[in-house]
């Protein structure tokens, strides 16, 4: 009989991922709201929010510094990168679980399909 210790382990990192993202985002939301009251009375203030040229930090640095300062905004994008790193935190689960399981061969694609996410997203940021 199988073991169903790493479905369910990787089921709890998926919900767990997804529920502190939504958190994060959640926060992120109400601290724009609390510092931007002009958005709930001014629909054009809201679509200054919305709108093409709107500042929202795009780099990891940016978004750790406006997490510090408190920026909605920058607390948003956190959230939405926890929500990015869920999958990837999943194939790095894998790769553990097959190293325990004694599975070499998936071991080995697992941890290809990692450093090719990996090299995605460093070349993505990149340019």
């Amino acid at each position: 009989m199988k073991s169903d210790w790493p479905e369910a382990m990787i089921g709890s990192l998926l919900r767990v991922g997804v529920i502190l993202s939504i958190c994060v985002v959640t926060v992120g939301l109400v601290v724009t709201f609390v510092h931007h009251p002009e958005y709930f009375s001014s629909r054009p203030a809201l679509g200054e929010l919305t709108q093409p040229g709107a500042h929202f930090p795009s780099r990891l640095g940016d978004v750790v510094s406006g997490v510090r300062e408190g920026s909605g905004q920058a607390i948003v994008m956190a959230g939405l990168l926890l929500l990015v790193a869920t999958p990837v935190a999943r194939v790095a689960l894998s790769i553990v679980i097959f190293v325990i399981e004694r599975d070499r061969l998936y071991v080995l694609i697992t941890t290809a399909v990692l450093l090719i996410l990996v090299v995605a997203f460093v070349t993505g940021a990149a340019g």
